[in-house]
């Protein structure tokens, strides 16, 4: 895989640099008729870069949202809103489509996730947005003001990723659906609730989120409980393991592969970024991680590290399919 994707999943930051060109003008948009039955009032959205206050009669009943991560798509077709563009990593689908998202329109424009460093913001202008569900695409407050010249934007809410429910609840409280919103989240909690009940014996095991990445010889692991990809261990009644190293990336921990060691859970769900499980399994002190040992070794494909890494309500619901058989594994 790119070296572009190991960035993306250390940072979870994605930058964007590719379009394609489709959408109405701001002419265009500028014509439609203001629906009566909308919302009205002004709400403010509270993110780690500040606040965005929402006009929600400038949004009117379909309002034009431009989609620049995973979770902001999620967000969309969880409240039954088509983007009018959205980006994503081709890495995994060359669409940019992930199984989850098969609510995504065929004819939605894809914005390739890109070279590191700038947003085409003339090509998101052109989509006429009346609001950017940025999340992590916009995690400065460069990448935010140049956003928010556009349209009120909302960019991440943690402090590396969103919370799973974060981006749901906000563009619930921008639209006046905070009932529809709540309800798509609580369903994500129950499933996951039953899942912890199924299998009582996951409460106080350990679970961590990694990476390899033979090309660099870099592990990347989600060591945070504060980090939003964390929260799915949590609500299954794991912990994660005190690793007593320092993050050096986007609040993600980055060591050798001298240092396999850190990966001392019972369960460790892992992406092997451009090897195979080969390169994983010839690492000296492998075979002797406890996840190894007892059946808690999960080495998964690009789509179930990203519905983890960038979590939403559907993504962890997709994701709690593919881990289900591991986590009966290491619940006794």
């Amino acid at each position: 895989m790119r070296s572009t994707t190991s960035r993306r999943f250390a940072t979870a930051v994605a930058v964007l640099t590719l379009l394609t060109a489709a959408g109405c003008s701001s002419d265009q948009a500028s014509d439609a008729v203001p629906d009566s039955d909308a919302p009205t009032g002004t709400v403010t959205i509270e993110h780690a870069l500040g606040s965005t206050a929402i006009d929600r009669a400038e949004l009117g009943s379909d309002p034009r949202i431009v989609a620049l991560t995973a979770p902001a798509v999620d967000a969309a077709l969880a409240l039954g809103v088509q983007p009018v563009a959205f980006a994503s990593d081709t890495t995994g689908a060359p669409d940019g489509r992930y199984p989850w998202q098969s609510e995504l329109a065929a004819d939605v424009p894809l914005i390739p996730v890109p070279v590191e460093g700038t947003l085409p913001i003339e090509e998101i202008a052109s989509y006429a947005p009346d609001l950017i569900l940025a999340d992590f695409a916009a995690s400065t407050p460069t990448q935010y003001e140049q956003l928010t010249a556009l349209a009120p934007t909302i960019p991440v809410i943690g402090d590396t990723v969103s919370p799973y429910d974060a981006l749901t609840r906000a563009l619930g409280t921008a639209l006046g659906r905070e009932d529809d919103a709540d309800a798509v989240i609580a369903r994500t909690r129950t499933a996951l609730a039953d899942a912890a009940a199924e299998l009582p014996g996951l409460a106080g095991r350990t679970a961590l989120l990694s990476q390899y990445i033979p090309a660099t010889q870099q592990l990347v692991v989600v060591a945070d409980p504060d980090d939003g990809a964390s929260a799915f261990y949590q609500e299954l009644g794991m912990t994660l393991p005190a690793v007593g190293l320092p993050a050096t990336a986007g609040n993600r921990l980055v060591v050798g592969p001298e240092r396999v060691d850190v990966l001392n859970s019972d369960l460790v769900i892992i992406l092997v970024n451009g090897g195979t499980a080969a390169d994983l399994e010839a690492l000296p002190g492998w075979a002797d991680l406890p996840s190894v040992r007892s059946g808690g070794m999960l080495i998964t494909d690009y789509a179930t590290i990203i519905a983890l890494n960038t979590p939403s309500p559907a993504s962890l619901t997709y994701a709690l399919e593919k881990v289900r058989p591991t986590l009966r594994s290491i619940a006794g």
